[in-house]
C-alpha cells in the first residue's frame, strides 16, 4: 500500500473532524450569544451541532475551553484587520467603520460580543480580566493617534484625546447593543458610520469624507 493510499482515508477523517468542529463552534456561538455562559449547556450545543455529547467533548473537553475558543477567534478576526498604516484620526475613524462593517457580516458573533459586554463584567466571569485588558490595550494604541492629530492640527486644540477614544468605543458598543435588541429596525453599520462621522466633525471642524 502506497503512502497516498494511507493518506487518503486519514485526510478524509481529518476533514470530517474539522467540519464537525466548525459545526460545534457555530452552534456554540448562537447558544452563548442568546443564553450567556452560565445559561448554556454542553448537551444543547451538541444537539444543535448534530453530534453526541462525547463527540463534542472530543474536540472541547469543557464548556470553558469551547467558550474561550470562540473568544479567541473573535479577537483574531479583529487582529487581522489591524491598524496597519493608520496615522490620522480620519483614518482611525474610517478604520472603525470598516471594522463594524466586517463585524456586521457575522451577526451571530456580534450578538456574542454584545453578550460579553454585559455578562463579562460580572465577578468571576471567565473573561472579566480579558475585557479589562482589551480596553486598556485599546486606549494605549488609540490615544497616541488622536494626540498626534491634535499636535498636527487635524483636531481642535484643547480636545482631550482619551475622551475622543472613549466616545468612539462607546458609540460602537452602544449601537451594537441597540442593533442586537432591534436587529430589524436598526442598521448597525449605517448608524455607527453616521455617529462616528459626527464625532469626527465635532472634534475637527471638518466632515469625515472631505
Amino acid at each position: 500500500m502506497s503512502e497516498a493510499d494511507v493518506a487518503a482515508p486519514l485526510d478524509g477523517r481529518q476533514r470530517r473532524g474539522d467540519e464537525r468542529r466548525e459545526r460545534i463552534i457555530a452552534a456554540a456561538v448562537r447558544r452563548f450569544a442568546r443564553r450567556g455562559y452560565d445559561g448554556t449547556r454542553i448537551a444543547d450545543i451538541a444537539k444543535d451541532a448534530g453530534v453526541t455529547d462525547a463527540g463534542l467533548i472530543h474536540h472541547f473537553p469543557t464548556k470553558l475551553s469551547l467558550f474561550l475558543e470562540i473568544v479567541e477567534r473573535r479577537e483574531a478576526a479583529y487582529t487581522q484587520h489591524d491598524l496597519g498604516e493608520v496615522t490620522s484620526v480620519r483614518e482611525l475613524v474610517n478604520w472603525h467603520i470598516d471594522s463594524v462593517r466586517l463585524a456586521a457580516s457575522e451577526p451571530d458573533y456580534v450578538r456574542f460580543r454584545a453578550m460579553l459586554t454585559g455578562s463579562g463584567l460580572l465577578e468571576g466571569h471567565p473573561i472579566a480580566d480579558r475585557l479589562t485588558a482589551n480596553l486598556e490595550l485599546a486606549l494605549a494604541e488609540l490615544v497616541p493617534i488622536v494626540q498626534r492629530g491634535i499636535d498636527d492640527g487635524e483636531l481642535h486644540a484643547g480636545v482631550e484625546p482619551r475622551q475622543v477614544v472613549l466616545e468612539l468605543l462607546a458609540l460602537n458598543e452602544g449601537i451594537r447593543n441597540q442593533w442586537v435588541t432591534l436587529p430589524d429596525r436598526i442598521d448597525y453599520v449605517a448608524v455607527f458610520s453616521a455617529a462616528a462621522a459626527g464625532l469626527y466633525e465635532r472634534v475637527s471642524g471638518h466632515p469625515l469624507d472631505a
